[in-house]
């Protein structure tokens, strides 16, 4: 398995991207480079190492011993490291320094596209404190430096679809009115049978490219990204994250992604009627003029956690910071919540008796 590490110019250091900077940093020099500068030093390492994946076998004598995970070797410290299934880009565990597996993101598993972190690690975990300050019956002993170091910046493969569709809908609508007249009350119903017609395009429609995650959730919360900053994919970007590679496929994805734009259709054609007091969707045709799928490495900052035995996850959109997140309950503090409450509550209806 080809291990890839992007050296510091200056120094030899690791480099790693810093989204506070747009650039690619060395904490040992303090040297900063833009991708061009990487580009012009390290040549056209994407296309090269593609090139080479296409010589390799598909099978490795790493892959029989550890099943579908893989050997590399650490080109700071020479230390074996196996990696799971689906990481394109992690740390060794020894020396930390940051890898990136080339051959996991090469030929047709090369993504088309990537939109690297703008919210640095510190950013992200003040982030998080921010958002633990708002929730009042979080644990005391909850917070802690232990589980913040816990939180680590993942690129997730994404399926972003561009999809452009042709069809409309028949709806029952309906238009009420009522008035008065001396001591009755009238009430008039007219109802109307209405069709909309008309394409919808729909651009860089976003879908994980994960069979199984358990972080799949957090994934669809923390969307939508701004594919308006989307680059071109170079491997440059992973070094210093971690990175997952696809395993869903399109043609395993095709079904729920045809349900997904059917809903969001139906919702744009109902918005489209206007003017009444009810509309309900009878039918819908709907079929697809032109689609094409491309394959993009998305940003987000992932902490997951234990506490009292039970699982719980924080995600942040590394480019955007929207937050999707599960934290625990102090049972003692919402105890006592409701018993100020109950006290409260019977205080005032003593003081509205008495007032009566």
């Amino acid at each position: 398995m080809e291990a890839l590490s992007y050296k510091c110019i200056n120094c030899g250091g690791p480099l790693q991207y810093d989204p506070k900077k747009l650039k690619f940093a060395c904490e040992y020099c303090g040297s900063d480079f833009t991708e061009d500068e990487l580009a012009k030093h390290f040549g056209k390492l994407d296309e090269k190492l593609n090139e080479e994946s296409k010589l390799e076998p598909e099978k490795t004598e790493s892959d029989d011993e550890f099943g579908e995970a893989a050997l590399y070797v650490c080109q700071s410290c020479g230390a074996e490291v196996i990696a799971e299934t689906n990481t394109a880009a992690t740390f060794c565990v020894y020396c930390h320094n940051p890898i990136v597996l080339s051959n996991r993101l090469a030929g047709s598993f090369k993504p088309n596209l990537v939109i690297p972190f703008k919210i640095s690690e510190k950013d992200a975990k003040q982030k998080f404190y921010d958002f633990c300050g708002k929730k009042k019956f979080l644990p005391n002993d909850f917070l802690s430096d232990a589980q913040l170091d816990m939180m680590k910046g993942v690129y997730y493969p994404y399926w972003l679809i561009n999809s452009l569709k042709d069809g409309g809908v028949h709806a029952t609508a309906e238009r009420r009115r009522t008035w008065r007249e001396g001591d009755y009350e009238y009430e008039e119903k007219k109802i109307y049978k209405v069709t909309r017609y008309g394409t919808i395009d729909f651009k860089h429609f976003p879908h994980s490219a994960l069979k199984t995650a358990d972080d799949k959730k957090a994934l669809k919360y923390v969307n939508p990204f701004d594919d308006d900053e989307a680059r071109p994919f170079t491997m440059s970007y992973l070094s210093g994250f971690l990175a997952e590679k696809r395993d869903l496929e399109r043609n395993d994805a095709q079904h729920d992604v045809d349900q997904e734009l059917s809903k969001y259709a139906e919702k744009i054609y109902k918005e489209s009627i206007k003017d009444y007091d009810s509309v309900t969707i009878d039918s819908m045709d709907l079929k697809t003029l032109n689609e094409s799928w491309e394959y993009a490495l998305m940003p987000v900052w992932l902490m997951t956690f234990k506490y009292k035995d039970k699982d719980y996850m924080y995600a942040m959109n590394g480019q955007t910071g929207k937050t999707y997140g599960e934290l625990p309950v102090s049972a003692a503090k919402l105890g006592i919540f409701a018993a100020v409450m109950l006290v409260v509550v019977f205080i005032a209806m003593l003081f509205l008796g008495g007032a009566f």
